[in-house]
């Protein structure tokens, strides 16, 4: 079955389950219904902005139940397309967003039955894997796993700003013109993480230029020196509007304690008050605040679903060769064996090279399977996320055969990643 705009079906006698068009009516339909749960008004403008402007939004899918007798949208899930890059490999992947249900509604398992066909999109589509931000706990019942930070947050009392000035270096908003500068500024940064989202210069175009402050769109600014840009910044509010986010590449000295400043004077914080801010700790910003007393405080981590781990294996095959080709294991023969306890991975080396990938759906047999991690926990490892001892410290059941660790951790090291959304 074909599943694109347009598609619906009957659920049962009340309620039927659709993908959304471009009606217009319908596209306010689903607005009210995210007003209703998530209680933000500035999802009126950014939804239809979604829709409208979002430069792969022929992609985008918006799936959602209807109460037919009631004649109203009351559950919605939205897939949104993305690339992930691992080292040098492009993964096709979507973004879960605008999940949610009427208060009056909840507890008839709608979003597992969006779910179900948010899986059979990602399958006919080849995307290879679902992240999502999420509300806590409740995507581990979709098969979801925390990978990856997301938000760090760090506090720093306004006093410890220095009040160092640059003569030579000016902030100003980004235009039209700085985006093959941002890109690239971008692209330079992230190529040192081994997992980190790639936009194309539309989607830099709709992320950075929007101008508005708030907390699903930002503004943008350029460091520059005697008119030549140096460096950006992307400046908003968190997703939960508590506290300013900063996006921004490595920073220089000065270009930190400008922009410390800055946030200082369009808070119009005083010295006796404590900032908030969310930046990722793997920035020189987060370290350099570090050193002038800040204090980390929560965190909390992108969640993740690979929903057919032959196609993600077979996707990274490369990866997993070369980490093999520079090892001790260099030529190996041998059929290695990943369990989820459900399902069990062969990857059938022969001389270094991977010939065969298969799944059995079994429960492992341990004295010749070489990995046993339960159910989306093995993301965490086979994204680079904790390594096998981090895990089975917490995860006691996730166990790997002694003669079979340090191939395994060869060929699953951790990597620190950084990943972006377009949201």
């Amino acid at each position: 079955m074909e599943y694109g705009r347009g598609y619906s079906e009957k659920i049962d006698d009340h309620f039927s389950i659709h993908i959304a068009t471009e009606n217009e009516e319908e596209l306010k339909a689903i607005v009210n219904l995210n007003l209703k749960v998530h209680q933000k008004e500035v999802l009126e403008t950014y939804i239809p902005h979604i829709f409208l402007v979002f430069p792969r939004r022929s992609e985008m899918l918006c799936l959602y139940i209807k109460d037919d007798i009631e004649n109203k949208i009351v559950s919605s899930i939205c897939l949104i397309p993305s690339e992930w890059q691992i080292e040098n490999i492009t993964l096709p992947v979507c973004e879960m967003e605008f999940v949610g249900t009427l208060e009056e509604y909840r507890g008839k398992g709608f979003i597992k039955i969006l779910n179900k066909l948010y899986e059979d999109v990602i399958a006919q589509n080849d995307y290879i894997l679902s992240f999502i931000k999420g509300i806590p706990h409740f995507y581990r019942s979709l098969g979801y796993e925390y990978i990856s930070s997301l938000d760090e947050r760090i506090t720093i009392p306004t006093s410890n700003i220095p009040n160092e000035k640059s003569k030579d270096l000016n902030i100003r908003l980004a235009n039209l013109d700085d985006i093959p500068f941002i890109e690239s500024k971008y692209t330079q940064f992230h190529d040192n993480f081994y997992i980190f989202t790639k936009f194309d210069s539309e989607c830099f175009k709709f992320m950075y230029l929007n101008n508005q402050f708030n907390s699903e769109v930002r503004s943008t600014y350029i460091f520059d020196e005697s008119g030549i840009a140096k460096n950006y910044f992307s400046f908003g509010m968190s997703y939960d509007n508590q506290n300013y986010e900063i996006i921004c590449p490595d920073l220089t000295r000065n270009e930190m304690i400008a922009l410390l400043q800055f946030i200082k004077t369009m808070g119009n914080y005083t010295d006796d008050d404590i900032i908030t801010l969310s930046i990722s700790e793997h920035s020189s910003l987060y370290s350099f605040i570090k050193t002038l007393g800040g204090k980390p405080i929560s965190t909390y981590g992108w969640q993740v679903k690979i929903p057919n781990l032959k196609k993600f294996f077979n996707l990274i095959k490369e990866i997993i060769e070369k980490r093999v080709k520079y090892s001790e294991f260099k030529g190996l023969t041998k059929t290695i064996r990943i369990s989820n306890y459900h399902e069990t991975i062969l990857l059938d080396f022969i001389k270094g090279k991977i010939e065969k990938i298969e799944t059995v759906k079994e429960h492992p047999n341990p004295e010749i399977t070489d990995l046993m991690i339960p159910e989306a926990v093995l993301f965490k490892l086979i994204l680079g996320d904790r390594t096998i001892d981090e895990i089975n410290y917490i995860v006691k059941d996730a166990i790997v055969n002694i003669a079979s660790k340090l191939l395994i951790e060869v060929l699953f090291p951790k990597k620190v990643s950084l990943l972006s959304s377009y949201l």
